[in-house]
């Protein structure tokens, strides 16, 4: 009777999950819907090639405490057919010369070498079996990221395979059922590869094109084995991976070279030409102006290079105000733009200023800007004319990928001595001289991070900010930071903001921030991403500000 009892008890138990089982309900349904999304998203990327750039912070314990040991940067163009990978733009050196500088810190039992190719894998929450049979799905609530209402789902395996397999979060835009955000890791780490927690976002690009924008990956304890490498050892990093030039037209098989595009996004140029007869020093600065305009041109083509927007105007702001206050008059006037890289770098082609997006990105205030504009500023005025080699076309004619390789932008030792003592005397005659404190405390900062942060501070066309702010004239007593409440210098990611489809950027209103802490304070730090997402079309109000201190 007892035995009879309880077959009837667990038949009753069980009869909900059996009629679940054969007949889907409104959930499965729901789910159906976003697996079919998402296999139709992943469709899409196939016939985008972005950049892809990854900076790796790796970290060590000491006493209980995480602090930067060394880093690691790829730049690479991002490959979503025929499977995920990321293509490595050319060294400027020798390849073998490469590869023992960037393993050269893989030797040590305590480190590990990073493959740019399994960040770009992290734009999928799994690119070849997500689906019922191999996940669980369990709706959890509802949530707005930014200014987009989401679907949230706790996502598990189901299947028996163990390696690969996503287990996190995902956040389901409530329009067209797509998959904007999702939180956790690939399982299945073992002896030969390892799996990384990570964050991914995802943008809408175009009207209902939603495309990779942004990940944050880390560990702080995952252990680490191998053939020579003890248990004991343990991963600890942070990374951040970002995409954009979703937009270049680069050349496809099934076309024709001479195919002409019809852009109505596309930059319009005016080019003049005078009736009458040029004196030479005007023929000199047009050979001069086109050598730029070409440079210019082929950095925005392979995606390196933002166009001209609102961030520009703000630089342009800042050069004039120190050629005004020291009675400069250059011709032709000098133009700034913003290459799109983390490195902390810059670059002085003729008369254009280009500042690289972490260089600004990592600034505290207007006044340590005005002293790297100030030093390339007087670069200028020295008249390097190696930049008219590039009036040639041919002198551009190499493949994206070797950009990093062919072009390159650095002033000589003498001239770097100069520039930097004549930035010093226009810094002193500027509206920023009351600031200049803070610009040597960002230099003390930047000299003492130096050893950990090498690949952030290595350029991949010009000068790195090291040099650029003379920060090897810091005398080693002066090198202990004085104690104050102000941020010596930002995060990355503090300032500028990238539209992934077009490359543009925008500058990013900073609130007032003071140092609470120890912790509080992360100097060219990775920290993680929260994207405001939006809907294109929907009016929003505009991030987008002048170059905002932080409040002490």
């Amino acid at each position: 009777m007892r035995i009879l009892l309880t077959f009837w008890l667990v038949l009753f138990l069980a009869a909900p999950f059996l009629r679940a089982e054969s007949n889907p309900t409104a959930s499965d349904k729901l789910v159906d819907r976003i697996i079919q999304r998402e296999r139709e998203v992943a469709r899409s990327f196939e016939r985008f090639h972005p950049i892809v750039e990854t900076y790796v912070q790796v970290m060590s314990s000491r006493q209980n405490e995480l602090t930067l040991s060394y880093d690691r940067y790829f730049v690479s163009l991002a490959e979503f057919a025929g499977g995920l990978r990321a293509l490595r733009f050319k060294s400027r050196h020798m390849q073998i010369w490469r590869e023992i500088g960037d393993y050269s810190d893989s030797l040590k039992p305590t480190s590990l070498e990073y493959n740019p190719s399994g960040f770009v894998a992290m734009a999928y929450p799994d690119p070849s079996t997500f689906d019922l049979k191999h996940y669980r799905f369990q709706y959890l609530t509802t949530e707005s990221l930014g200014q987009v209402r989401c679907l949230v789902f706790q996502v598990t395996p189901s299947a028996m395979r163990k390696s690969g397999l996503f287990q996190g979060r995902i956040w389901v835009e409530d329009r067209n059922l797509t998959i904007v955000r999702f939180n956790g890791v690939y399982k299945g780490s073992n002896v030969t590869s390892k799996y990384f927690h990570f964050d991914s976002w995802r943008v809408e690009a175009q009207p209902g094109l939603w495309v990779p924008a942004a990940i944050y990956s880390q560990e702080t304890g995952l252990p680490c084995c191998g053939m020579w490498k003890f248990n004991w050892t343990k991963i600890r990093f942070k990374a951040q991976t970002r995409f954009w030039g979703y937009s270049l037209h680069l050349p496809e098989a099934n076309k024709e070279s001479t195919e002409i595009l019809d852009d109505p996004s596309a930059t319009f140029r005016e080019v003049s030409t005078h009736a009458g007869a040029i004196n030479p020093i005007d023929r000199q600065q047009s050979w001069q102006r086109q050598a730029e305009d070409n440079v210019s041109d082929r950095l925005e083509r392979v995606g390196l290079l933002s166009p001209p927007g609102e961030v520009e105007k703000v630089l342009q702001t800042v050069v004039n105000n120190i050629e005004e206050a020291n009675n400069l008059s250059i011709e032709p006037q000098v133009r700034c733009r913003v290459l799109l890289t983390s490195n902390l770098e810059s670059a002085v082609v003729g008369h254009t200023i280009v500042l690289s997006r972490g260089l600004i990105d990592v600034l505290p205030d207007e006044a340590s800007l005005a002293a790297v504009l100030a030093h390339d500023l007087a670069l200028v005025t020295f008249e390097d004319r190696n930049v008219t080699n590039y009036f040639w076309a041919d002198q551009l004619l190499f493949d994206q990928r070797d950009v990093t390789r062919k072009l390159r932008f650095v002033p000589s030792a003498e001239l770097e001595e100069r520039a930097f003592s004549l930035a010093q005397e226009w810094m002193s005659n500027s509206p920023y001289k009351d600031s200049l404190d803070s610009v040597t405390q960002f230099i003390v900062e930047l000299r003492s991070r130096s050893p950990h942060i090498h690949r952030l501070l290595k350029p991949n066309i010009g000068d790195s900010l090291y040099q650029t702010l003379g920060a090897g004239h810091i005398p080693p007593r002066n090198l202990a930071p004085n104690v104050t409440t102000r941020v010596p210098a930002l995060p990355l990611g503090s300032r500028i903001g990238i539209d992934p489809w077009t490359g543009r950027t925008t500058l990013l209103k900073v609130a007032g921030n003071t140092v609470h802490s120890k912790s509080d304070d992360m100097p060219f730090e990775v920290t993680p991403f929260f994207l405001n997402l939006r809907r294109l079309g929907d009016s929003a109000t505009s991030e987008v500000s002048s170059f905002v201190p932080l409040k002490e």
